[in-house]
């Protein structure tokens, strides 16, 4: 019995590290804002290979906007989104292009 105890153990120690991993790997990074060559600022949010979903990545890029503008006393004006990536198999990234007016 202890041979099995011990195995079951490690089994699950490697199981919680490995939902610790996953839940780290979740995170969604947004970008720093840049200033455009055609006037417009943009920033890029990103999450890297898991199941978050799209809607996700672009609501922490358009949140981070929102609060630059607001920040400047402007509101946010959207002018272009560009998505890349495929959920749960690479990257998925969003591109903001936005106007604080």
């Amino acid at each position: 019995m202890p041979v099995r105890d011990s195995l079951w153990r490690g089994a699950m120690r490697r199981s919680a590290r490995l939902a610790g991993i996953s839940v780290l790997s979740a995170c969604t990074t947004v970008s720093n804002i840049d200033s455009r060559q055609d006037g417009h600022l943009s920033l890029t949010s990103r999450t890297r290979w898991t199941f978050t979903s799209w809607n996700h990545v672009r609501s922490a890029g358009m949140k981070y906007a929102a609060t630059y503008c607001k920040d400047h006393d402007r509101q946010l004006h959207v002018v272009a989104e560009h998505t890349e990536g495929i959920r749960g198999v690479t990257d998925q990234t969003v591109e903001v292009v936005f106007d604080c007016y």
